[in-house]
């Protein structure tokens, strides 16, 4: 039998990263916008600058691919 607790958990953990995604798809459209390709692509540098500097070997790490993917659609 499956922990209720657990899954309310997961579920609002899940609401929140489709939250965020939501706000940076519409600040690096408003970035791209304003300021062009450029700045989305600096933004994507200093992104993966941070996501290196994050410890690398614990049970979360940053998905650098999944980084530059996200900016990429936005390009």
């Amino acid at each position: 039998m499956t922990d209720q607790r657990v899954i309310d958990a997961i579920n609002a953990h899940g609401n929140d990263l489709q939250t965020i995604s939501c706000v940076l798809a519409g600040l690096l459209q408003q970035l791209k916008a304003s300021q062009g390709t450029a700045a989305v692509e600096a933004a994507k540098a200093v992104a993966i600058e941070v996501a290196k500097s994050m410890p690398q070997h614990g049970p979360t790490k940053p998905d650098i691919d999944r980084i530059t993917r996200v900016f990429d659609q936005h390009r």
